[in-house]
C-alpha cells in the first residue's frame, strides 16, 4: 500500500502562521538578541516537522535553483573538511555558525512565501526594532554610562548595527512610498532614516560610514546612468564628485593634528616641579599627543601621588577600557599642553579625569565630532605601528598585521585552502613567518574575503562568488535597487570583517537575500520592485 502523507499537527493556516511570526521575531532580533537569532530558527525547525506534508515542500525546494545555489555554499564548507587538520573547529564552531545557510534557506524555499501585506510587515518589524534599539542607543549615550562608544550599541556589535541602520536609512522611505502617497507617514519616514543616519555617526563604526559612502556612490553613479532628466544626471554627477571630499576633508584634518610637533626649549627640559623636583624625559620615544610629546616633563612619583588622590582607579592599575590606566593620563595631559606633574594633575577638570578613567587618550575626543575622533585614532594606530611595529591592543593595525599573515599564508595553499575549521592554523601560520609580535594569535583575518581564500583557496573562493551570483540570477533580484544597496553594504563590510563567520552579520546576509530574492518577487508578481 502506497504511504500516507504525514497530517500537520494544526491546520495548513495555522503553521503557516506560526512561521510568519517566526520570521517577525527572527526580523525583531537581528539588531536586538544573538540568542533569539537561535531560538527561533529552532522554533522554526520544529514548526516545519510538526506541519507534515513532507514531500510537496520537499519537491518545492529540489524544484527551485535559487535555493540550491545558497544550500551549495554551505555544502561546499563541508567539503573543505576533506583537507582540513581541525575537524572538530571545523564541525562544533564554523559550519555551526553558518547552519543557516543551509536550514533557514531550506525552510524558506520549502515554504509558500508571505503574500505582499506580510512581506512588508517583515521588513517594518526590523524597521521598528531597530528604531528602538537606536533610542536605547542614545539613552547609553546622553547618559554617559559607557566606557566605550562600542557599547553605544547594546546588544549586538557596533559594526553590524551601523550595516543595519546604513540599508534601513537607504530602504525606509522608498519602502513606505510603495505602500502609500499619505504626507504624514512619508514624513515620518524620512525623519526615522535621518534619525538613523544621525545615530550612525554617534556610533562611529568606521565601517558603516564605509558602507554609507559606498551606498551613495552607486546611487550617484546609477543616477547618472539612467536618471530620466538632465537635471538628474547633473545633480548625480556634482554629488559623485563632492562626496569624496566629506571623506577626505575630516581625514586631511584629523592627519595634520597627528603631525603637529611643538618641540619645548633646552632651558625647559632643565626646569623642576612647583614641589622642587626633578622632571623625567625621554626623548628617545617619539610619542605625541596634539604636537607634544608625551615622555617629556614626567614627575612620575608626583603624577603617581595626586591621581590617587583624585581617582578611585589606581595610577598603577587599569583604566575602565582594560588600558594602563598611567599611559592613558601621560596621552591625556599631554594632549592638553600639561606637565605630568603634582600640579598638572590638579589641572585637570572632572570632566577630564572621568574621559581618563573611560581610557579617553586626548581631550580633543571629547569634543570632536565621532568621525574626526574614529579618522584620527585609526591615524594614530597606523603612526604608533610604525613606530614600535607592535599592533597589539589596537584594532586596524592589529588588521594590517592579520591581512599580512593572511597572505604569507594563502601563498602556502592557494588553490583549495587551508581547509574548513583550520583558519586559525592559517593565520597564527603567517604570524610565526613574520615573527609577529602580536600577543593574540587565535584571531580570524578581519576580511571575510581573505578569509575565503585561507579556507576554500582560489578555486573554493571563486565557486562562492559563481553560486551567490545565479542564485541572482535566478531570482532577478539585481534588478530590485534595495538589494543593489544591501549587497554594496555586505561587499564594503567584507573588507574590514568578517560578516559570513559572524551570528549576526551572517543573519543579516542571509535574511535578506532570502527577503529580496524569494519573498518579494514572489509576493509582488506584476509590480515594479526597483
Amino acid at each position: 500500500m502506497p504511504r500516507k502523507n504525514v497530517l500537520p499537527l494544526f491546520s495548513p493556516q495555522v503553521h503557516h502562521w506560526i512561521y510568519f511570526i517566526c520570521l517577525c521575531i527572527l526580523a525583531a532580533s537581528l539588531p536586538t538578541s544573538r540568542f533569539m537569532l537561535s531560538f527561533i530558527q529552532i522554533a522554526m525547525g520544529v514548526n516545519w516537522l510538526l506541519e507534515g506534508n513532507y514531500k510537496i515542500r520537499i519537491l518545492r525546494f529540489v524544484q527551485n535553483r535559487a535555493a540550491w545555489m545558497l544550500v551549495s555554499i554551505y555544502l561546499l564548507h563541508v567539503l573543505g573538511l576533506l583537507w582540513s587538520e581541525d575537524l572538530a573547529y571545523g564541525i562544533a564552531s564554523d559550519l555551526k555558525n553558518k547552519l543557516p545557510l543551509l536550514t533557514l534557506t531550506f525552510m524558506v524555499f520549502s515554504s509558500p512565501p508571505p503574500d505582499r501585506t506580510k512581506t512588508y510587515l517583515l521588513l517594518y518589524v526590523f524597521f521598528a526594532s531597530l528604531l528602538v534599539t537606536s533610542l536605547i542607543g542614545l539613552y547609553i549615550y546622553l547618559s554617559g554610562d559607557y566606557v566605550n562608544f562600542r557599547h553605544i550599541s547594546p546588544f549586538v556589535s557596533h559594526v553590524y548595527l551601523s550595516m543595519m541602520l546604513v540599508f534601513a536609512l537607504f530602504t525606509l522611505p522608498w519602502f513606505t512610498g510603495q505602500l502609500t502617497q499619505n504626507r504624514k507617514v512619508l514624513f515620518l519616514s524620512w525623519v526615522i532614516a535621518i534619525w538613523f543616519l544621525v545615530f550612525l555617526f554617534i556610533l562611529r563604526s568606521l565601517t558603516g560610514i564605509l558602507c554609507l559612502a559606498g551606498v551613495m556612490v552607486w546611487l550617484a553613479g546609477r543616477w547618472i546612468l539612467t536618471g530620466r532628466t538632465l537635471r538628474q544626471r547633473i545633480i548625480a554627477g556634482v554629488t559623485l564628485a563632492v562626496l569624496p571630499l566629506l571623506f577626505l576633508i575630516p581625514s586631511w584634518m584629523a592627519y595634520q593634528n597627528l603631525n603637529l610637533a611643538i618641540e619645548p626649549g633646552k632651558e625647559a627640559l632643565q626646569e623642576t616641579t612647583v614641589l622642587g623636583n626633578p622632571y623625567s624625559h625621554y626623548p628617545e620615544n617619539k610619542l605625541r599627543e596634539n604636537g607634544h610629546y608625551v615622555f617629556l616633563f614626567i614627575a612620575e612619583e608626583e603624577t603617581r601621588k595626586a591621581w590617587n588622590e583624585r581617582s578611585d582607579l589606581d595610577f598603577d592599575g587599569q583604566d575602565l577600557a582594560g588600558n594602563a590606566l598611567y599611559m592613558t593620563l601621560y596621552r591625556y595631559m599631554a594632549s592638553k599642553g600639561l606637565r605630568k606633574d603634582y600640579a598638572g594633575v590638579y589641572q585637570l577638570d572632572p570632566e577630564d579625569l572621568e574621559a581618563i578613567e573611560k581610557g579617553i587618550a586626548n581631550y580633543n575626543y571629547t569634543r570632536w565630532p565621532g568621525l574626526k575622533v574614529r579618522l584620527h585614532q585609526t591615524f594614530w594606530e597606523i603612526y604608533w605601528y610604525r613606530e614600535r611595529g607592535n599592533p597589539s591592543g589596537h584594532t586596524f593595525t592589529q588588521r594590517l598585521e592579520l591581512w599580512r599573515a593572511s597572505a604569507v599564508a594563502f601563498k602556502e595553499k592557494p588553490l583549495w585552502g587551508w581547509g574548513t575549521g583550520d583558519i586559525f592554523i592559517a593565520v597564527d601560520y603567517g604570524l610565526n613567518q613574520l615573527n609577529s609580535p602580536m600577543d593574540n594569535y587565535r584571531m580570524k583575518p578581519h576580511n571575510q574575503y581573505l578569509l575565503f581564500l585561507l579556507t576554500l583557496g582560489v578555486a573554493g573562493s571563486l565557486l562562492i562568488y559563481l553560486m551567490y551570483g545565479v542564485y541572482i540570477k535566478e531570482t532577478g533580484v539585481f534588478r530590485f535597487w534595495p538589494f543593489q544597496a544591501f549587497l554594496v553594504i555586505m561587499l564594503i563590510s567584507m573588507l574590514g570583517n568578517n560578516p559570513i563567520d559572524a551570528q549576526v552579520g551572517q543573519s543579516f546576509f542571509i535574511f535578506f537575500t532570502l527577503c529580496m530574492g524569494y519573498f518579494f518577487p514572489q509576493a509582488c508578481k506584476g509590480q515594479p520592485l526597483g
